[in-house]
């Protein structure tokens, strides 16, 4: 069986977050239908701020993060960008793993990941 590897970027923030929605959406469906052997997610740059609980569109992100944790797959976030947006202490670590989005990316890419950024 070929192993399919899909690492989804969300990238847009709260002013774009129908794209950072669909993202999400997708990812799920592909983590629960277990389409994919391997689903991860990075939320970098302005998708680092939907993680913050005082944002609006926040009970939506944690509802598809809780999803697709429970599906397998791994939810990870840039922490040079939760030090930017001052929300180290604010992200729910049992959703979401601080990790250098660098070497996300590159790994990513090392172990034939196809990358979507949304």
């Amino acid at each position: 069986m070929t192993q399919t590897r899909i690492l989804f970027v969300i990238l847009s923030g709260p002013n774009d977050f129908e794209k950072a929605r669909q993202g999400l959406r997708i990812a799920r469906n592909i983590a629960k239908e277990k389409i994919a052997t391997e689903v991860k997610l990075l939320f970098v740059g302005p998708g680092t701020t939907l993680l913050d609980p005082d944002n609006q569109h926040y009970d939506i992100v944690k509802h598809y993060a809780t999803e697709l944790n429970q599906a397998g797959a791994r939810c990870t976030v840039c922490a040079g960008n939760l030090r930017v947006y001052k929300l180290e202490e604010k992200i729910d670590k049992n959703l979401f793993i601080a990790d250098d989005s660098t070497a996300v990316v590159a790994e990513a890419a090392l172990n034939g990941f196809t990358i979507l950024t949304f």
